[in-house]
């Protein structure tokens, strides 16, 4: 019962984010159609960032990232449009809900491709890397999908172990919350 109250939240946190930065974005887009930008920008990025997962196990994960991307900004509809795509890498400690200690945690090389208009977009991910526990590294795999602005991503992600064992800690099924500073490389 706990389990399924904790899902229950997670969603409705979930959902306020998504509402509160869809809206926010959404006032900056829908700008005169002069304020429009009328050619397409290509640039590159650093993109450090923070990271929160809930595991449907009732694991934490808190972590940083970072990502190297190349950005691509031009109309679409009358509407300013964004293209991200990225190589970076995170790394999460991986704490159970009673934050009694420290599990274990996971360090994962990434790639993601973002697609964001005015009302936000998708963020597709890809991650091979290991998980270090005190009897050893696990090698596993994630894939992803997470709903996205030019500073957050919110979404789901499976992850997988490549070996026949899964430690309790390391969840299939994880929620999780990124915030990104994307800064402009020079």
């Amino acid at each position: 019962m706990a389990s399924s109250s904790n899902v229950a939240v997670a969603l409705v946190v979930m959902g306020s984010v998504i509402m509160t930065t869809t809206l926010a974005s959404a006032q900056e887009q829908f700008l005169a159609p002069s304020a429009l930008r009328e050619t397409t920008v290509n640039t590159r990025v650093h993109v450090p960032g923070l990271r929160l997962e809930y595991g449907l196990n009732d694991r934490i994960g808190l972590g940083a990232g970072y990502m190297y991307a190349c950005e691509s900004r031009f109309p679409f509809a009358r509407m300013n449009t964004m293209v991200r795509a990225g190589v970076g890498v995170d790394f999460t400690l991986v704490v159970p809900s009673n934050w009694e200690r420290i599990e274990g945690g996971t360090l994962y090389g990434r790639g993601r491709l973002s697609g964001m208009g005015p009302f936000g977009g998708l963020t597709l991910e890809l991650g091979l890397g290991v998980g270090v526990e005190r009897r050893g590294v696990v090698p596993g795999a994630t894939l992803g999908a997470y709903y996205a602005g030019e500073h957050f991503e919110i979404g789901y992600f499976y992850q997988a172990v490549l070996q026949h064992d899964r430690p309790a800690w390391m969840p299939a099924h994880h929620v999780g919350l990124r915030l990104h500073l994307p800064v402009e490389a020079k």
